[in-house]
């Protein structure tokens, strides 16, 4: 029997370089007197040799520093078969594809008459990159634009489109919905599944899918790979790829060409981009490896921006929490109020349907709208019994010390007004009210909603200077000030919300203090 053999490269450009087997010995390393001279600092002077005795391959790795592996497998000595990926070196070095055919074997062709072309297109072409090494990332791997086709000119200006419309997200799951979408309309693919890490239970769970959640089971062999080795995969048919051809997913769902990139930033991988077809009518090819490679590479950015902000979110409240407990820690009688009216102010403000901004920005007032009484004497703010009339103006001078101490707080751009929704609790609706005697719409809609919960508060809760009266007795005397004190669409969403979550949770906690 007559059998020859290559090795295929496989460039970023998508150009093949075949290698000719037919020779005894074919030796790799970085030494120019080696068959095939590998300009790579993974690479070994000597780093391997394939050897043929008349039937077959034998690859023997030369003690190379960095290794030579077979389909992933590091080896010393192996028989190679047909369709072997053959990588010199970890992680970055060099992959190959073994290919032996049989020449008597090609249909009635000559090898003349067929090509070497042909003979190249029937190899199902695997390709596994670092996410560095994508086109879409690295332009300068591009050719000159004058010689971009359309569709690569089309994928850039979406791609563009995209990382735009992604830094837009509030959420993760915002942004696996959107990732996800985009995904499906641009690749044409069959699915294709948006995989966060769960380091809890270091699991890919499936955050977003098209067409959906229940229509998809992402190869946890590919996708597990994809995200441990930050690389991007492409399988022609990864049924016959010995990679992962035995998982029981590829095997059920019979799923063929596969695209699966790590969605990662400079300082973690958040999880995966998968992509199938389970068809044979659209196989992917090796630039849609490289935009989706990118696509995921953005996505990565845009969840480490979330992830920051997040925790930028996290420390703010912190330090606002820690402000309103050193004050709560001043005065005993005092303890937890900043924190319920902050509660009370939040439920109001979600009952009018006021965006999640607009509801933060309430709380956080709500937890803070105290705070200026840390300038109030002790003799005064601490005394067990009703204040005398100089005392009391004493103490209405709070609000102005609240809006003086937080507005050097440098706040982000979207609670800048804080300090003023805080120190406007003590306005009322008629003008009554203190520091400045503002009216009606003159007071900030924040400061008319703290204003509420905090007279709520104040006569729900235990004082030295006056006994707590009931919430339904609470309620009453809050509606009885509507269009007076209070804001009446205030008050309205505040009755609303008592019957709904506070009157229910003071139900449940009198029951249990009764059983207790």
């Amino acid at each position: 029997m007559n059998n020859s053999a290559s090795l295929v490269y496989t460039s970023q450009d998508g150009e093949r370089h075949v290698y000719d087997l037919s020779g005894p010995t074919f030796r790799v390393g970085r030494l120019e007197e080696n068959d095939l001279t590998l300009d790579n600092p993974y690479i070994s002077r000597v780093h391997a040799e394939i050897a043929f005795d008349g039937r077959t391959h034998t690859l023997r790795d030369f003690q190379s520093t960095s290794g030579t592996f077979v389909n992933d497998d590091q080896i010393t000595e192996t028989l190679l078969k047909d369709g072997d990926r053959i990588r010199f070196g970890r992680g970055h070095g060099v992959e190959f594809i073994y290919h032996s055919h049989q020449l008597d074997a090609i249909s009635d062709h000559s090898i003349s008459d067929q090509g070497e072309e042909e003979i190249e297109d029937t190899f199902h072409p695997v390709r596994v990159i670092p996410p560095e090494d994508s086109r879409y990332i690295n332009t300068a791997k591009l050719p000159p634009s004058g010689d971009l086709p359309n569709q690569t000119i089309d994928r850039l200006r979406a791609l563009y489109e995209f990382t735009s419309d992604i830094l837009t997200a509030q959420s993760s799951e915002e942004l696996s919905d959107k990732l996800a979408g985009f995904l499906h309309r641009t690749l044409k693919s069959e699915r294709c599944a948006v995989l966060f890490h769960d380091a809890e239970k270091d699991k890919l769970n499936v955050s977003a899918a098209c067409p959906s959640t229940d229509e998809i089971m992402p190869s946890s062999s590919i996708t597990r790979l994809a995200y441990d080795d930050n690389v991007a995969i492409f399988s022609i048919d990864a049924r016959s790829d010995d990679r992962f051809s035995s998982g029981d997913s590829i095997q059920l769902q019979s799923i063929r060409s596969v695209i699966c990139a790590p969605i990662g930033s400079k300082t973690r991988i958040w999880g995966v981009c998968y992509v199938d077809n389970l068809t044979s009518d659209h196989p992917f090819d090796e630039e849609e490896l490289d935009f989706l490679t990118a696509v995921a590479r953005q996505s990565g950015l845009a969840m480490e921006n979330l992830y920051l902000m997040e925790e930028q979110r996290k420390s703010l409240e912190s330090f606002i929490r820690t402000l309103a407990a050193s004050l709560d820690a001043r005065d005993d009688n005092t303890a937890g109020h900043s924190a319920r009216v902050g509660a009370y102010s939040a439920g109001i403000a979600r009952t009018m349907h006021m965006s999640r901004e607009e509801i933060r920005l309430i709380y956080y007032a709500g937890l803070l709208h105290d705070y200026g009484k840390i300038g109030i004497r002790d003799d005064v703010l601490l005394k067990p019994a009703e204040l005398t009339a100089e005392e009391y103006e004493h103490v209405k001078e709070h609000p102005l010390h609240t809006f003086r101490l937080l507005s050097k707080i440098r706040l982000p751009e979207d609670l800048t007004d804080i300090p003023l929704v805080a120190a406007a609790h003590h306005e009322r609706w008629d003008g009554s009210g203190y520091p400045h005697g503002l009216r009606g719409e003159e007071i900030p809609v924040g400061s008319r909603i703290v204003a509420v919960a905090d007279a709520y508060d104040a006569l729900t809760e235990e004082r030295v200077y006056n006994r707590p009266c009931s919430p339904d007795k609470a309620l009453e005397e809050i509606t009885e000030r509507s269009g007076s004190y209070f804001d009446p669409d205030v008050v309205a969403a505040f009755t609303e919300y008592f019957s709904s979550d506070i009157e229910p949770r003071h139900r449940r906690h009198t029951r249990n203090s009764g059983a207790e």
